[in-house]
């Protein structure tokens, strides 16, 4: 059985990961998997999944650069693949371009990662296509869909996808069998000593992540709790209205913007608590990643969220955009180091029981090996 999986763009993140995790389901079903790559030229790539990738890669040089749909359907033509998987809007605008009138049947799967949240003007006046062609799509198009959380199929039935055409595989990402002990490192070369409690957060700076709303409630926690710090990994749009946020408050000299890294757990070893303000979420990386550290957590109750930790188990769950509510969590936590370690330690467990990479990988072919070849 061969599958194509196709994505536009191969940027870091969510998609690039998802990918380099999908590439392995050959280790556990008898398929072959290739990736199809649309690079539109002049974005970043992440060149080390590409690379991981047995994939065919296509430019496509400007918005009304065309020719990638030729491209496309002689590359399904000489692949002649059972079943296409495509993932994102863009991804299945390509799988249904592509595949439309060709002389082979092909089955056209998907996968759902949630709605599409804009991060700019312009972009939010054409979302409502985005979402609504990825909608249509789904229903009409998709033989069948793998969802990364029970809330993305609780939303796209509401919007009139069958029902029959859900599983659900939750995000897995590798269980790390030995990390250094770089806590100490960290710490010293962000400027922080043992006596610092870190509230700390890897995301992308975009306002559907809340950041705005966890810099608020860190400014309330500071007065009762001189020794906490903040710490913000990453960059997006909103990079500057966030650090002039800090400013307003007065708390600028308590909170670290760091940047892009590349050494996410090393980064969480040195934090003591790990926050996820998000205002939408489907399946977290980010909280996965939190969780496989043993970090205790502070997240909001959206999206996938409580489908990885519960309140009062794995982490303290407080409502999107309550900002007393944050606080109050954020400083329960400060000054109780042992819920801090007892929920952590609950958190990892939790990871390893269910959303380790292998996990996924299992589930992700089964569904494959049903849908394929059936």
């Amino acid at each position: 059985m061969k599958i194509l999986s196709i994505y536009w763009g191969l940027s870091v993140g969510g998609v690039a990961k998802y990918a380099a995790t999908l590439v392995r389901v050959c280790e556990h079903t008898p398929v072959q998997l290739r990736s199809l790559c649309l690079l539109p030229v002049g974005r970043e790539v992440d060149q080390d999944v590409l690379a991981m990738l047995d994939a065919v890669t296509i430019p496509v040089r400007s918005v009304v650069d065309l020719s990638w749909v030729s491209s496309v359907r002689k590359a399904i033509a000489e692949e002649e693949p059972d079943c296409v998987i495509s993932h994102g809007f863009n991804g299945h605008f390509v799988s249904l371009l592509a595949t439309m009138g060709g002389r082979q049947y092909i089955k056209r799967l998907a996968s759902y990662h949630g709605a599409y949240h804009p991060n700019t003007p312009i972009r939010r006046l054409v979302s409502p296509l985005y979402n609504g062609f990825t909608n249509w799509f789904l229903a009409n198009k998709a033989c069948a869909i793998v969802c990364v959380a029970q809330c993305c199929v609780k939303t796209l039935a509401e919007l009139g996808v069958p029902a029959s055409k859900f599983t659900v595989v939750h995000n897995g990402i590798p269980a790390l069998t030995h990390v250094p002990d770089r806590r100490g490192a960290i710490r010293k070369e962000w400027g922080f000593d043992q006596s610092h409690v870190i509230v700390g957060i890897a995301s992308r700076f975009e306002k559907i992540k809340g950041l705005d709303y966890l810099i608020q409630s860190f400014a309330q926690t500071v007065n009762t709790h001189e020794n906490i710090r903040l710490v913000l990994i990453g960059d997006g749009s909103q990079r500057e209205s966030l650090q002039q946020l800090a400013v307003a408050l007065g708390v600028d000299t308590k909170v670290s913007f760091m940047g892009t890294r590349s050494d996410i757990p090393d980064c969480l070893s040195a934090m003591d608590i790990f926050s996820l303000p998000s205002l939408s979420e489907a399946h977290s990386i980010g909280l996965l990643e939190a969780m496989r550290a043993g970090k205790a957590i502070v997240a909001t109750d959206v999206g996938g969220n409580t489908e990885s930790v519960s309140h009062e188990k794995e982490a303290l769950v407080v409502n999107a955009g309550d900002c007393n509510a944050l606080a109050d969590a954020l400083s329960r936590m400060v000054s109780d180091a042992q819920l801090r370690d007892k929920l952590g330690e609950a958190a990892r467990k939790r990871f390893n029981a269910e959303f380790t990479e292998n996990a996924m990988l299992e589930k992700t072919a089964r569904w494959l090996t049903k849908v394929c070849c059936n």
